[in-house]
């Protein structure tokens, strides 16, 4: 998601350092849907050292229409490097990884694809059999989520931020009108493309409170940020990559997945999980977190400011405490 992860950007010499992106084939990936993505890989970027006993990891995904270089900034401030082995992963969909763009034909995915094709990932390319721990940012935090259920004995720690266990009602308002401006403007890929400028309205009218804008904007500068932002989604985001994506993530749903209820997640997950949520989050409502919280009784941390999804930015200090006393 964009703007709201900029004010993450407390950048560090150190990880930049770093800063190559890598691909690695997974081979023929088999999907949820059973359809098959041929030669399917995944974009990748390391920081910090594998120890000998490879269990010093930390996977990462990206957020949703976020790459793996978006990531370097926060992720620089959450992990340790000096520490922690830091694997960021462009998802599948992203532009990056495999994807509509740069695949014909490239299927439907959900966020649990995104996921095994991450195990393959650790598995296969780095031949590592069990994370430190997973963490993630709005889409990056489901599949976090779905990284519990799906593999509840692959990591010692959890930490999804903004993100969901299930969709609720609102997220799927959200989402499927983007999704609508989209397909309303017809096969054409032109006019595809240029809904893209629409679809940034309605995306950063969710991305923060009113209270929010009206404090830290002006309202004689509002068509002239719509524009830009406009332009700055044609520019940089492919319309059936955001579709891909927003399919995926309105199939989000970890009790339907797993086949457990929540009652049943207190036994079935392994991990500690430092559950972080903002409660003022109109992009990502956080009831279904909060709610997985509560019932398994996790580490919990409510951001509670005006600035809706973007509150892990506004609020870095006490996300980045919260983060470091739980690693």
């Amino acid at each position: 998601m964009k703007k709201n992860l900029l004010l993450f950007c407390l950048c560090t010499t150190q990880i930049f350092a770093q800063n190559t992106l890598k691909f690695a084939s997974i081979g023929q990936f088999k999907t949820q849907g059973g359809k098959t993505i041929q030669n399917c890989k995944l974009g990748y970027r390391t920081f910090g050292q594998l120890n000998a006993e490879k269990s010093n990891a930390i996977l990462f995904p990206t957020w949703f229409g976020g790459k793996s270089e978006n990531l370097v900034g926060n992720a620089g401030t959450m992990v340790d490097t000096t520490r922690f082995y830091l694997i960021l992963v462009d998802a599948l969909g992203n532009g990056i990884s495999s994807s509509p763009s740069n695949i014909p034909g490239f299927p439907d995915i959900t966020i649990r694809d995104m996921v095994n094709s991450e195990y393959a990932l650790i598995t296969k390319k780095f031949q590592i059999n069990h994370l430190y721990a997973v963490m993630g940012i709005s889409m990056g935090g489901m599949q976090t989520f779905e990284w519990l259920t799906a593999y509840p004995d692959f990591m010692e720690k959890a930490i999804p931020i903004v993100g969901s266990a299930k969709q609720s009602y609102y997220d799927i308002l959200l989402w499927k009108t983007e999704w609508n401006i989209i397909e309303q403007a017809g096969k054409n890929p032109i006019a595809r493309k240029n809904a893209m400028r629409q679809v940034a309205t309605v995306h950063n009218l969710n991305l923060a409170t009113p209270d929010f804008y009206v404090r830290t904007e002006k309202a004689e500068n509002a068509y002239t940020e719509m524009q830009k932002a406009g332009e700055d989604r044609v520019r940089e985001h492919n319309p059936e990559n955001w579709i891909c994506q927003i399919k995926a993530m309105l199939s989000q749903d970890i009790y339907q997945t797993s086949g457990k209820s929540l009652t049943e997640m207190t036994s079935h997950i392994k991990a500690k999980v430092l559950v972080i949520v903002a409660t003022k989050d109109a992009m990502v409502n956080p009831h279904s977190a909060m709610e997985f919280a509560k019932a398994l009784n996790t580490n919990y941390l409510e951001l509670t400011g005006d600035c809706g999804h973007l509150a892990p930015g506004c609020e870095g200090d006490k996300v980045r405490k919260a983060i470091a006393e739980f690693l």
